[in-house]
């Protein structure tokens, strides 16, 4: 089949390596002219005009890393050719749990340490190198093309200066801010059903390199916290890079500095966790890079059950999308590549039950995903607005004095919590009666341990430190 993918992004790359590698003709669309560069470094200024995410943080979970150990072994070794790390979880296991026994299992507890930039830049490398696959840049997509049917079904695209060109399926992978409903809607084609819900935050990130010899300091413990005004964390990156990202609430004008350099300089130095990793002689490699307007948004193509369109897919942030404070858009989005090539696999040029079957494999691989992103960030407003109710307030209780000690504290939580950090086992694992159960233990006994170490300032402290009064 010839496939036509919109979007050279992480996504859209990933769609076309797995397809290609199946004996498959793929054209892979961008709208940005974007050069390919020679290095990783240069990689990292890269013009992505129409990705701006790729100069914030982003973590390369255990999902992500299995799909490529299983299935494409050559892009994990350009990876780490590149210098890239892997970062094997069971070596950084508490000493405090009580059984460090490592399991058959655990070789699965692996993830990536990289800039977006890097592994876009790798994996773009490994694709241009098929030769059933060929990237047009600086080419937009301006509508599709369709044929009349019982389902509607799209044969080709159109693109800038009247061009068009046929394809066998065509597959949209353009981002959160993809124009694929209207493209349907302009052919006569029933727009995607969606579901749209604001994060409610701004999000800030640097850049930083370490100094040659000195390594990242990954410890037994997440380098992230929650302050209720404010979330952080440090991701660590490739070649002794690594990035700090702080988030706030889009409604509260107070830390809208932190996109100035000062003051973002003034809250890592008010903050234990991120400030450790700068005191390393860490020199910044960016100024401060700020991303609002973030949407949680899901579509699908099917109504009443029934898929709407056929020979066209939707497919990573153009699908499902999520507050990207988490971390987990790049792994979702190759996951979900992997997922429809196997439905093309399953189904042959049957495009209407490649449909059927990987929307059904992300309603029950992707979902519990976006409803955990959905709950976090209703969470996260509701005390930013002071309005928790006494639920809101034991979950977080439980979640602050329960769960995370219990990750240091019990074998069974520890991995539990590893592997739903990692994607590979979905949120519902911490309900599982031996896991919760003992975080439910650790969360009893709170009043009987002394006070679980400080994250950081509260919003009074760190006002005084950033001589800041409130903004309304």
């Amino acid at each position: 089949m010839k496939f036509g993918v919109i979007g050279a992004g992480v996504t859209g790359l990933a769609t076309a390596l797995e397809l290609s590698k199946t004996g498959h003709d793929v054209v892979i669309i961008e709208r940005d002219q974007t050069p390919m560069p020679k290095t990783h470094d240069e990689a990292f200024d890269w013009d992505r005009r129409g990705a701006p995410q790729v100069r914030h943080s982003h973590a390369l979970l255990g999902r992500l890393h299995n799909i490529l150990r299983d299935n494409h072994p050559e892009v994990l070794k350009s990876l780490l050719d590149n210098g890239v790390t892997e970062i094997n979880l069971v070596d950084h296991m508490p000493e405090t749990l009580d059984d460090r026994q490592v399991l058959d299992e655990d070789i699965n507890l692996r993830m990536l340490a990289a800039r977006r930039t890097t592994f876009e830049w790798v994996l773009r490398n490994t694709v241009m190198n098929n030769p059933n696959v060929e990237i047009r840049t600086g080419l937009g997509v301006t509508g599709v093309k369709k044929s009349e049917a019982a389902i509607p079904k799209v044969t080709g695209l159109y693109f800038d200066g009247g061009l068009n060109e046929d394809f066998d399926c065509v597959i949209a992978a353009n981002g959160r801010r993809s124009n694929a409903p209207e493209w349907l809607r302009d052919a006569g084609i029933e727009a995607p059903d969606e579901v749209v819900e604001d994060t409610g935050i701004i999000y800030y990130s640097r850049f930083y390199r370490l100094p040659d010899g000195i390594e990242l300091p990954v410890g037994d413990r997440l380098v992230a916290g929650d302050l209720g005004y404010l979330k952080y964390g440090v991701f660590w990156g490739d070649n002794g890079t690594f990035s700090i990202t702080f988030a706030t609430s889009d409604t509260d004008k107070t830390f809208w500095g932190i996109k100035d350099v000062e003051m973002f300089e003034s809250v890592v130095d008010a903050i234990p966790a991120a400030k450790e990793w700068i005191s390393l002689g860490a020199t910044p490699l960016t100024g401060v890079h700020s991303m609002a307007g973030l949407l949680n948004r899901k579509r699908t193509l099917k109504r009443d059950s029934e898929v709407v369109v056929d020979g066209f897919h939707m497919i990573g942030d153009a699908l499902i999308c999520t507050n990207p404070l988490y971390g987990r858009g790049c792994s979702t989005g190759f996951w979900q590549a992997h997922l429809l090539a196997n439905a093309i696999r399953d189904h042959g040029a049957d495009t209407t039950a490649q449909s059927e079957s990987f929307l059904l494999s992300v309603e029950q691989n992707i979902l519990p995903w976006y409803q955990a992103s959905v709950d976090s960030d209703r969470g996260s407003r509701a005390a930013s607005d002071g309005e928790d109710d006494d639920m809101t307030i034991m979950k977080r209780s439980i979640l602050k004095d329960g769960l995370i000690p219990a990750t240091r504290s019990s074998a069974k939580v520890w991995r539990g919590f590893m592997k739903m950090m990692n994607l590979l086992a979905d949120p519902s694992i911490l309900t599982e009666p031996e896991i919760s159960s003992e975080i439910m233990k650790v969360w009893a006994d709170r009043d009987q341990r002394g006070p679980e170490p400080s994250l950081g300032p509260t919003r009074e402290e760190m006002m005084d430190h950033l001589k800041l009064t409130h903004v309304s």
